[in-house]
């Protein structure tokens, strides 16, 4: 049985879409839970009273989408997972999709669909994803138009969670998503723990929804928007959170010259958008966590693959118009090029 878990936190103007394009998917879902993060703008209302079907589970506070994944998890009867976030609108016949290409082999941990932007729906937002030596993601598709993209569905490096089918075999083998990195980063994590012990990951192109605005005050999209300064905070500190507890260690000693280059280049661009002191706190609540994070390291037992395998130096994501030309450029251009060599330059001797 499939059981979807909808994560919202006050979107109570996206559930009007999502919960009705989920309830009509062809089968339908088992059972839908809908985990509140403490919204105050009648979003529980709503949906107790236009879809009575839908159980509400109440996270007593804002968790983060991470947390309440789990906690969703934890109430859901289905042995098969449908993560989804509030802003996220299936089209039919998704869900069928997802399952059959979950189904045709048994390797496969978790399926995502392809993902188009709600406003402009001839614009993928993006397919999937490869993890990044960084521990960032490199994003397939990234606001291409559609009539470009040419890929098929197949293996993927990485899976983005605002909609996923997981196995719960898979899910609770790999430790379930990361409550302390609130948001931000726990699709990375997630994604290097299913592939280190084995799982597959998988894009079904077929599989089409549509993403509309994000978290408020949190995503990212245009050059000219404002950059939060909790979104500073967030990347600085979860991206060495990740690294810490996912790489292993002779990974990160090789690719230390760029982990460190790549943490300077951010804190300046976090710095032209308002946020350095925020960027600056990041990196020491890392090192303040770093006594927790090498206790979960215990998910390095029974790995079954190597970085090496795992990670990419491809050219790393950024957003349309946001450093497309003059020093922003070449800095860009410059940090993938010294990135990509000391990966070329280690990659073999990486764990």
């Amino acid at each position: 049985m499939i059981s979807a878990v909808v994560v919202n936190w006050n979107g109570r103007e996206h559930l009007a879409r999502c919960l009705p394009a989920l309830l009509a998917q062809e089968p339908a879902p088992g059972e839908v839970l809908l985990v509140d993060n403490a919204s105050d703008d009648g979003s529980v209302e709503l949906v107790r009273t236009e879809w009575p079907a839908v159980r509400v589970v109440a996270a007593g506070g804002n968790l983060g989408p991470a947390a309440a994944r789990n906690l969703g998890a934890a109430h859901a009867r289905g042995d098969r997972l449908l993560f989804l976030d509030n802003d996220v609108v299936l089209r039919p016949g998704v869900l069928a999709e997802l399952a059959r290409e979950l189904e045709s082999d048994r390797r496969i941990g978790a399926v995502q669909p392809r993902s188009v932007c709600a406003d402009r729906v001839d614009v993928v937002h993006y397919d999937a994803a490869d993890l990044h030596a960084l521990g960032t993601l490199v994003l397939h598709n990234w606001f291409r138009p559609l009539a470009e993209v040419r890929d098929p569905s197949g293996p993927v490096g990485a899976v983005i969670a605002l909609c996923l089918l997981m196995r719960r075999r898979a899910f609770d083998a790999a430790g379930r998503f990361d409550p302390h990195l609130f948001i931000l980063y726990e699709d990375n994590d997630l994604s290097w723990r299913l592939r280190m012990h084995g799982w597959h990951l998988r894009l079904a192109t077929r599989a089409i929804v549509e993403h509309a605005g994000g978290t408020a005050g949190l995503s990212f999209r245009s050059p000219g928007a404002r950059y939060a300064s909790r979104r500073a905070f967030l990347h600085a500190r979860n991206r060495w959170l990740v690294l810490l507890r996912d790489a292993r260690w002779r990974t990160l000693a090789l690719m230390a010259p760029s982990h460190v280059a790549y943490a300077l280049v951010y804190t300046v661009f976090a710095a032209s958008r308002g946020g350095l002191l925020a960027a600056l706190r990041g990196h020491l609540a890392a090192v303040a966590a770093l006594p927790r994070v090498v206790r979960a390291r215990r998910v390095q037992r029974g790995r079954k693959v190597a970085d090496r395998h795992l990670l990419s130096a491809a050219p790393m994501t950024a957003n349309p118009g946001l450093a497309e030309s003059g020093p922003k450029a070449w800095l860009r251009r410059a940090l993938d090029g010294f990135v990509a060599l000391n990966w070329r330059l280690v990659r073999r001797l990486c764990g």
